[in-house]
């Protein structure tokens, strides 16, 4: 579905036009706007339209909503009934309906009537004052209405944003800048009229709303005026969240992401506080050139210090150059140079200074600092890793990680799923490879201390107690008399309810963990997948996200030891739906890395580091469905490529079937084939995990992988077997003791559902997204063989 706003430019610009856009940004609604030359275009799509027109395309349906302004609003908000903007129930619609039409009779009709009057009259015309004082009349007496209104209310209607408060602020914002009142609440007026403290309160926590501030700019997300809308209305299935207010915390300084925005338009001329690390200073006698980030943005601000002007020119320039931290203050004005703005300062205080003059960190000066002016390769930042988020690269890595990891919780919270915190210590190795880290408290606390020895289990001899002990601490003898005894209680005893619980075997010689911790051997977890299946077969849909650990002896470009996973799982669910939730989760992630990190992606695809055309590929994914064909097809395709390569092109693994496809398979077949990602499913049996459910031919699984150009495999799914029969049966298959994951074999006794679910490793999408080779440098820490610092 697609909507488009149409109006004038001088219509788009208007309070009329902000009702819709502001509607657009509360509910997610994408909306693209265009602009038409004259009144006489507007009328031609609408001829109610009275200044703009909305236009809906839905599948070859199109629908146009013309009228007032306020007629416009309440239809763009009708397409999202999730979003109750019109009201949640009838009595709240009508409450709603009647506050919107009372903003439009006693509040825009003065507006209106004052810009009338002020175009037709002349300034000292006697006329013209008695109109002016009967509109401010008029207008004064419905503030006060809703004024009283407010006094004992958050919101017009009930406790949430409606269209009654973005018509009715909206229209309040253009009587401001017509001057029918002062919405400052700090004004001298403001404090002494009781008639207007209430609606200036009002007023300005719903302005300070970020989606009225998106909707301000002109630059908000969900608003897009170059592309054309792809989803619509958006779904938000565990509801709306209440808007982040600043009641308390208030930060002492203006980010220089918000500085920057709109080319400084939101601070020109105003006096400001900044604070953050000099990425350079200029000394030019009495003028100092700092360019000052805090990591909001990769750009700096330039802050001009002047030697007779700002206090604490001295304190700047002894400061050691790039690195040191600063705190300055200082008007914002337009820039001299080649940047649009600059912070002329008035105070500079010097918060940390750079101790690099010597190898000891006693002198001022920038000599030692790891992280200079001068640029650094990928693997210098690595053995700088405490100091690399300073780094323009590592920095905007670390901005887009976030951004994934918001947008994936978005994602699914809004899907309905739950998140579940899986454990990181477990007794199960999920993928039965056996590359896990364990968890031990044998070794002690003190790792220096010596002569440290594990406990074994000793050979059991007969006529031995291996449960008792002597005060020597040895196995106590038993009687020959006491061995039949308890020969015949086994013989009686009833054979256990459920033969798969585990066993305790002690082989003699192994490690005795029964006086560890957990009185059992237990690992770092390779994946939370099998605890959230727990969840998923009782809360339905849910997901996990965490860190999880493989020791795998790997020194590629794409392992880690330690890595991020996401596992949603699905209730009720076959392949074919798990394989669509994959394809809009990605697709998901890489359209909102286009709209909200869009100045980190230019920086990676104007840097060494990243790679050209990073968007056009980015773009490629979001605009095209991934193909999808079988591993059986795929074989077939790379085993005529292979036929058809020269010896130079050749795979340096011969594709056949059985095989686990390496990347250059799997990037062929995304890059080279299809240009776009793909889908392969049905892999064959072996070389899958053993919780994958059996195909009806019994030699491949429900299995998909999604592969995309650049990276390969970045997701692994499958419907998960829930047959309790042939989940042993392939337990047993794998070479997995099923006794081992007996509880997660219980949950096909009770219960049990077809479900499905999928992994993505964190790490391989920040590659993705960002261009970056090497997954080391997505990570603030990463872990390898060898790497463990910091």
């Amino acid at each position: 579905m697609t909507t488009v706003l149409s109006g004038t430019s001088e219509d788009l610009r208007s309070y009329h036009a902000l009702k819709v856009l502001a509607v657009a940004t509360k509910s997610g609604i994408r909306l693209k706007t265009k602009e038409l030359s004259s009144k006489d275009e507007v009328c031609a799509l609408s001829p109610l339209a009275k200044s703009i027109v909305l236009s809906i395309s839905d599948n070859g349906n199109d629908h146009v909503v013309g009228g007032s302004s306020s007629n416009v609003m309440r239809a763009l908000a009708s397409l999202d009934p999730l979003s109750s903007l019109n009201g949640s129930s009838d009595v709240e619609k009508a409450q709603v309906d009647s506050w919107v039409s009372y903003g439009t009779s006693s509040i825009e009709v003065c507006i209106e009537a004052l810009k009338a009057s002020q175009s037709s009259l002349k300034d000292n015309d006697k006329d013209q004052k008695q109109i002016v004082a009967s509109i401010a009349k008029d207008f004064q007496f419905a503030i006060s209405v809703i004024n009283c209104h407010v006094m004992y209310a958050t919101f017009m209607v009930g406790n949430r944003v409606t269209t009654a408060d973005i018509a009715l602020c909206s229209a309040l914002k253009e009587a401001a800048s017509v001057q029918l009142w002062d919405p400052d609440i700090n004004s001298e007026d403001g404090l002494k009229d009781e008639k207007t403290v209430n609606i200036c309160r009002w007023y300005n926590t719903l302005l300070n709303q970020d989606f009225m501030a998106q909707a301000l700019s002109g630059n908000a997300s969900n608003i897009n005026n170059n592309t054309d809308n792809h989803t619509l209305p958006g779904v938000r299935l565990n509801g709306n969240a209440p808007p982040v207010q600043n009641k308390l915390y208030k930060r002492s300084r203006i980010r220089i992401k918000e500085v920057l925005a709109n080319d400084g338009a939101n601070f020109l001329n105003q006096e400001i506080s900044v604070a953050g690390w000099t990425k350079t200073v200029r000394n030019k006698g009495r003028i100092l050139f700092i360019e000052l980030n805090d990591g909001s943005t990769g750009s700096s601000l330039q802050c001009l210090c002047i030697r007779d002007e700002t206090a604490g020119f001295d304190q700047a320039k002894k400061s050691g150059g790039t690195g040191s931290s600063l705190r300055i203050t200082g008007k914002i004005v337009p820039s001299q140079g080649e940047q649009s703005l600059e912070l002329q300062a008035t105070h500079c205080e010097l918060l940390g200074a750079v101790y690099g003059g010597d190898v000891m960190g006693n002198s001022v000066g920038g000599a030692n600092y790891p992280m200079s002016k001068k640029e650094h390769s990928l693997e210098h930042m690595r053995q700088h890793a405490h100091l690399r988020p300073r780094a323009g690269v590592h920095a905007a890595a670390m901005r887009i990680r976030h951004a994934m990891a918001y947008a994936t919780h978005k994602f699914f919270h809004d899907h309905g799923f739950l998140y579940i915190h899986t454990p990181i210590i477990t007794c199960a190795d999920c993928e039965g490879a056996g590359e896990q880290f364990g968890a031990t408290t044998l070794l002690g606390a003190d790792h220096l201390k010596p002569g440290v020895t594990l406990p074994i289990h000793a050979e059991k001899k007969e006529g031995e107690d291996s449960q008792a002990t002597d005060e020597s601490g040895e196995p106590a003898k038993i009687s020959k008399k006491e061995q039949k005894r308890r020969a015949k209680k086994l013989a009686k005893a009833k054979p256990q309810e459920d033969s798969l619980k585990p066993v305790e075997v002690n082989i003699p010689g192994a490690v005795d963990y029964t006086t560890d911790f957990f009185g059992k051997r237990a690992n770092l977890t390779v994946s939370g997948q099998l605890n959230v299946e727990t969840h998923a077969c009782a809360l339905s849909d849910v997901y996990t996200f965490g860190p999880t650990f493989r020791a795998e002896n790997s020194h590629t470009a794409r392992h880690l030891a330690e890595f991020w996973m996401i596992e949603p799982e699905i209730a009720f669910a076959t392949l074919e739906d798990d394989i669509n939730l994959a394809e809009d989760y990605l697709k998901y992630c890489v359209e909102y890395a286009l709209e909200m990190c869009k100045d980190d992606l230019e920086f990676f695809e104007n840097s060494k580091f990243g790679e050209v055309g990073l968007r056009d590929r980015l773009r490629n994914v979001l605009e095209n469905p991934f193909k999808r064909l079988t591993y059986t097809e795929a074989i077939e395709i790379l085993e005529k490529a292979y036929e058809e390569q020269s010896e130079e092109e050749k795979f340096e693994v011969k594709p056949e079937w059985g095989i686990d496809l390496p990347s250059e398979h799997e990037r062929y077949l995304c890059e080279k084939v299809y240009k776009k990602p793909v889908v392969l499913t049905n892999y064959p049996k072996g070389i899958k995990a053993f919780y994958m459910k059996l195909d009806d031919d019994e030699k491949t699984v429900s299995a998909a992988d999604i592969l995309v150009p650049k990276i390969g495999e970045i997701i692994g799914g499958s419907q998960r077997e829930h047959r309790k029969d042939v989940l042993i049966k392939r337990c047993i298959e794998s070479g997995l003791d099923p006794k081992h994951v007996w509880w997660y074999i219980d949950l096909r006794k009770y219960g049990t559902i077809p479900h499905a679910g999928f992994g993505l490793g964190f790490e391989r999408l920040i590659l993705f997204i960002t261009g970056l080779d090497n997954i080391r440098d997505v990570i603030p820490f990463p872990r390898w063989q060898g790497n463990a610092d910091f």
